[in-house]
C-alpha cells in the first residue's frame, strides 16, 4: 500500500497544524506497518518517522521554487504524486494535487478562515484558496474535520458535512507540572512576577492587540499588580500592529517570547495564573486542550470551535476589550484549585480512525 501525504505544514517549529500532521503520521506508521508513506513539499522536511518506508518527494525544478507554494502543490505536487503509483492521498490542509481517478483521496479541513476571517491573507493567497477550496472538498472522496463545529460551517458553505471528525490531541508532556519545574522554567525566560498566558500567531484572527491594550489599561488602572502579559507565538503575515503595541510598552507590562519548544511549554502554561485565547475565530484551538491538560484556568472567546476545546471548565468571553477584562479577572480571582489531567482526546484514538479510513 502506498500512501501520500502533503508535508507543506511539517516546517521546523511545528504548532497547530504542522504538529496534528506529523503526531497523526506517527500513529498511522504504527496502525498501517505494512504502508509506504510519501511525505510531497516543495523542499525537505523533517519526516514524522526515520524509516525506509517513509520516503521524502520534493522539487528542485527552477519553476517549483519561484511558485508560490500554494501554486506548487496545485500544478506541481502531482505529477510527482503519479510517478509514485499511489493507492491513496491524505490531503492533510484543506487542498488536493491533481490525481489520477483512481486514487483515493481524504481530506481534512481545519478552518474556514478565508471566509470568516479574509483579512489574515495576502490577497493573491485568498484569491488562490477561494478558487480551489470548495472544488477541492467536494472532490475528495472522504472529508475529515477537526471539530463538529467545522464540520457544520463546512456544510453551511460549501454544502458538505466531514465525514469523520478527527480532533486534535495533546502528547502526554502536557500535564500539570512540579514547582521544581516551573520555577526552572520562569528562571531561563526571567519570569520575576506572576503572569498571563498566551499562546498564539501574531495574525489578526488571533486578537492579540485587544489582548495586549486591554492588558496595559488594566495595569495602568492598578487592576492588575505584579502581573506580566507573556506571549508565546510567531510573527505571522500581519504582526505590524502587534509589534507597535509591544514596542509602545517597551516590556514595562508584556514580554514576548517568540517560538518555545516543548521542553519548556507545559511549564509556561502550568506557572500562568490564566492562560487567554481571545480570537475572533479557530477552527478548533489546539492551545486551550494544552493549557487545561497543565491545570491552567483558561479564559478563551465564546465560540463553538473554542468551546469544543475548552469543555466546561473554560471561561468564555465575547473578544472584546471589556470581555478581555473581565474573563482575566474572574480566572485569576475565582481560578478552582487545579486538578489532575482531564480526559482529553489522544493522537492514538485519532490515529486508529485516520488508518482505518485510509485503508479500510
Amino acid at each position: 500500500m502506498r500512501i501520500g501525504i502533503d508535508g507543506r505544514e511539517l516546517a521546523p517549529q511545528r504548532r497547530g497544524i504542522g504538529r496534528y500532521i506529523f503526531e497523526l503520521s506517527r500513529e498511522l506508521d504504527r496502525h498501517l506497518p505494512d504502508a509506504e508513506f510519501y511525505v510531497y513539499n516543495r523542499t525537505p522536511v523533517s519526516l514524522p518517522i526515520e524509516s525506509d518506508r517513509w520516503i521524502m518527494r520534493t522539487d528542485s525544478s527552477r519553476l517549483g521554487q519561484r511558485l508560490s507554494m500554494l501554486l506548487w502543490y496545485k500544478t506541481r505536487a502531482g505529477r510527482l504524486c503519479r510517478a509514485d503509483d499511489l493507492d491513496v492521498f491524505w490531503g492533510t490542509s484543506a487542498f488536493l494535487p491533481r490525481l489520477p481517478s483512481e486514487v483515493k483521496t481524504v481530506l481534512t479541513v481545519h478552518d474556514l478562515c478565508h471566509v470568516f476571517t479574509p483579512e489574515t491573507f495576502h490577497p493573491l493567497h485568498l484569491a488562490g484558496v477561494r478558487l480551489f477550496f470548495k472544488r477541492d472538498v467536494q472532490n475528495a472522496d472522504v472529508v475529515l474535520a477537526v471539530s463538529e463545529s467545522t464540520s457544520d460551517r463546512l456544510h453551511d458553505q460549501v454544502g458538505r458535512r466531514a465525514d469523520a471528525i478527527i480532533s486534535p490531541a495533546v502528547r502526554g508532556v502536557f500535564a500539570p507540572q512540579s514547582d521544581q519545574t516551573i520555577d526552572t522554567c520562569r528562571r531561563h525566560y526571567r519570569l520575576d512576577s506572576p503572569y498571563i498566558l498566551t499562546v498564539a500567531a501574531w495574525e489578526p484572527r488571533k486578537n492579540l492587540e485587544r489582548l495586549i491594550r486591554a492588558f496595559v489599561a488594566m495595569k495602568e488602572s492598578r487592576l492588575l499588580a505584579e502581573h506580566t502579559l507573556v506571549l508565546v507565538g510567531k510573527k505571522g503575515s500581519r504582526f505590524k500592529g502587534v509589534s507597535k503595541l509591544l514596542e509602545r510598552d517597551a516590556g514595562r507590562h508584556t514580554r514576548p517570547l517568540g517560538y518555545v519548544a516543548d521542553e519548556y511549554l507545559p511549564a509556561l502554561y502550568a506557572g500562568a495564573d490564566c492562560f487567554v485565547l481571545p480570537s475572533s475565530y479557530e477552527g478548533f484551538g489546539v492551545p486551550l486542550l494544552e493549557a487545561r491538560a497543565c491545570g491552567t484556568p483558561v479564559v478563551a472567546s465564546d465560540t463553538p470551535e473554542l468551546r469544543e476545546a475548552g469543555g466546561s471548565d473554560a471561561i468564555y468571553i465575547e473578544p472584546t476589550e471589556e470581555g478581555i477584562r473581565q474573563g482575566i479577572l474572574m480566572a485569576i480571582s475565582e481560578a478552582p484549585p487545579r486538578v489532575e489531567r482531564p480526559v482529553l482526546p489522544t493522537w492514538e484514538e485519532g490515529g486508529r480512525v485516520l488508518s482505518r479510513i485510509l485503508w479500510p
